[in-house]
């Protein structure tokens, strides 16, 4: 008469008990990073140099978060939030740059309005800056290639200015990709601080050369 007492108890146990049958899980602890640029490449030098003017810096919608951003393939892609930026990275970007440009002997100087120094008679450039890539892609990451090496990654940072000289304006577009070590966030941050140092460099030379060619029109 009393068969069904035993299953019902043993049932009862189950799920007051049911967490001790799930398998446990390391607690995941939350980590911050800031991009750090490397010595190389260095921030362009000059004895004389040309007068810049920060306008703008923004970063596209899809990387302005705090979360470390994942390309994981067409179409797809993940925040992290367990691996995010101490700060935004349009305050990063603008940090990092004015830091470069108030530096001795940097081939540019920061001004507050390059108009006024234009009326001056020296050449100065406004510059405006959006961030259109800033993420590690992961896509084919589990993949070999054909040396028989993992396939790891690439943090991949992209940036579009608008370099302005009172009419004379153009805009430039500029990228780097990083190879990963290994795939983790401390890399990926390594891979952007790095592509990050490669385009910077390069808007320099770009703002350098746009000041030649106003000289020579």
């Amino acid at each position: 008469m009393n068969w069904w007492k035993g299953p019902i108890l043993m049932l009862a146990a189950l799920v007051l008990g049911g967490c001790t049958l799930l398998p446990e899980r390391e607690p995941l602890d939350r980590s911050w990073y800031l991009l750090e640029l490397p010595d190389e490449p260095a921030a362009r030098t000059a004895d004389q140099p040309v007068a810049v003017e920060l306008g703008s810096v923004r970063v596209a919608p899809a990387y302005a978060g705090n979360g470390l951003v994942y390309r994981l393939g067409n179409h797809q892609y993940e925040s992290d939030y367990y691996n995010e930026w101490f700060l935004k990275p349009s305050e990063q970007l603008e940090q990092l740059l004015r830091e470069r440009w108030t530096r001795n002997g940097a081939a540019l100087e920061l001004v507050d309005n390059a108009s006024a120094v234009r009326e001056q008679g020296r050449p100065a450039v406004r510059v405006h800056v959006l961030i259109t890539a800033l993420y590690g892609d992961l896509e084919g990451a589990e993949a070999v290639e054909s040396n028989g090496l993992p396939v790891t990654g690439a943090g991949h940072m992209g940036l579009r200015a608008q370099l302005s000289q009172g009419d004379r304006s153009r805009l430039v577009h500029l990228e780097s990709e990083q190879a990963l070590e290994r795939r983790s966030a401390s890399q990926l941050v390594s891979a952007l601080s790095r592509a990050t140092a490669e385009v910077l460099a390069d808007l320099e030379d770009a703002i350098l050369e746009d000041v030649e060619a106003a000289r020579d029109d």
